[in-house]
Formats: C-alpha cells, sequence, structure tokens
C-alpha cells in the first residue's frame, strides 16, 4: 500500500515528453504528497516546450539544470559535445522568451523541510561539476549542511554516503527501495527520467519516504520509439536517439 508523505523527485527530463508523461502517471498511483524537480527539463530530445510546459504546470520547486542554462543563453556551445549542442539549439529555437525567462529564475538548490535539491553538485554549482567519484562526493560533501540531499545530472541512479568528514564517502546502486543512513550525510542521484545511462532504457525516478526514511528507485516503461522517431524528424543526432534503446 503507498504510504503518505510521499515526495517525488525527478530530474533530466531533456524533452522527453512520453517518459514524463509515463512517469507522471506513475507517481500518481503512488499517491505523492509533493514533486521536486532536479531541473534539465529541455536539451537532447525534441519535446523541449511541451515538456516545460508539464513541468511548470505541477506548480512543483525546481531547481536549474545546465541544459536548462545552456539554452537560454546566447552562447549555446560552452562545455558541450556536438550531440548535447545540437539538443540545446534546438531547445532554444523551440523555447518562448518567457520559457526561457523562468528558466533563468530557477535556483542552482533548494533547502525544502531540511533537505537539500540540487541538480549536480554544491561544490562551485555554476561549474555544473559531476559527481562521479569519491573525491567528487567529497568535495560536495563538504558543502552539504543537511542530512540529506537529492541530485541528478549525470543520468545514474546511486546512493552517495559520507559517514564521517574523515573517510570517503560510499556508493551504492540506486535500485528498488533503500533504507537511509541514520547518521552521516547521504546524497542520492535520482536517476534520469527522459535519458537514462544505466544501462536499463526505462525511465527513472525516486519516491522519498520520510516516515520509513527509505527512497525507492522506480523504472517506468515508455513507447521509446515514438521519442525516436520524434528525435528523428526533427534532424536531432542519431546518437541521441539510438542511445535511449540502450540505456546508455
Amino acid at each position: 500500500m503507498p504510504t503518505q508523505n510521499a515526495i517525488a523527485v525527478i530530474s533530466d527530463i531533456h524533452s522527453n515528453l512520453e517518459a514524463l508523461t509515463a512517469v507522471l502517471k506513475d507517481l500518481k498511483s503512488q499517491e505523492v504528497t509533493e514533486i521536486v524537480c532536479l531541473g534539465d527539463i529541455v536539451g537532447y530530445a525534441a519535446d523541449p516546450q511541451h515538456c516545460l510546459k508539464k513541468i511548470r504546470a505541477l506548480g512543483c520547486a525546481v531547481v536549474m539544470g545546465n541544459h536548462d542554462e545552456a539554452a537560454c543563453l546566447d552562447d549555446h556551445s560552452v562545455y558541450f559535445n556536438a550531440n548535447a549542442r545540437a539538443g540545446v539549439v534546438f531547445s532554444a529555437a523551440q523555447l518562448a522568451e518567457n520559457d526561457k525567462s523562468w528558466l533563468l529564475s530557477l535556483p542552482h538548490d533548494l533547502m525544502i523541510d531540511g533537505i537539500t535539491f540540487l541538480h549536480a553538485s554544491l561544490d562551485s554549482p555554476e561549474d555544473w561539476n559531476y559527481i562521479l567519484s569519491e573525491e567528487d562526493a567529497e568535495a560536495h560533501f563538504f558543502y552539504q549542511s543537511t542530512q540529506l540531499a537529492f541530485c541528478g545530472h549525470t543520468h545514474d541512479p546511486l546512493l552517495w554516503v559520507s559517514r564521517s568528514p574523515q573517510s570517503l564517502p560510499s556508493k551504492f546502486t540506486g535500485e528498488g527501495i533503500l533504507s537511509l543512513p541514520g547518521s552521516g550525510k547521504t546524497l542520492v542521484n535520482v536517476g534520469s527520467v527522459g535519458q537514462p545511462r544505466d544501462g536499463d532504457n526505462r525511465a527513472c525516478y525516486v519516491i522519498y519516504r520520510p516516515d520509513q526514511n527509505s527512497v525507492e528507485y522506480r523504472r517506468v516503461i515508455y513507447p521509446i520509439e515514438i521519442t525516436r522517431q520524434k528525435i528523428l524528424k526533427a534532424e536531432l543526432p542519431f546518437f541521441t536517439a539510438d542511445r535511449l534503446l540502450r540505456g546508455r
């Protein structure tokens, strides 16, 4: 049975309308009381404006992602490879000016009820650092003032745990229902709704249940081929379309 006081945390939608629609349908079945979006609503796929409209309609808390920011800048080429740049340029052309103003108004991080929500790392948030190693996680935890935080950015569902400042953080695969530590600091990477990269091509998001002190990683099937064909029709890179099948 779904429990009360459940918070859905979604991230890295990347203009994948079919994945976002499937996730929003799934989380309704879980009777969540709150939704938080960790950014990168746009980029890569072919439905940036529709995805942004859905997120804005939720009225939920949202933080900025690096693709969100880049789609609003005059120079879309900053720190992106060719495939990512193509998605950003496409998103920029599709978004209205009020959409861009809204995206640029978003914060890099939020604290809600003693929990930190962010897209990338608290270590120089404006630089969009990736948390890929124990050293990256250690740099982030230095700035994390809350016991619990949620992030996205790498598209890889993981749990980082810092038991003490004297030891490097530990990494755990994010799958199923995981009990959270009762001490130290924890960073939950919620994976990606629209472009998973952990080898599982299903959309991924997390439900946090404070009353159980647990997170549940949920994987949701969506019609990938529809999204792929939209990407190809928009003349976006074949690689962007193909990786959705591989989940890489």
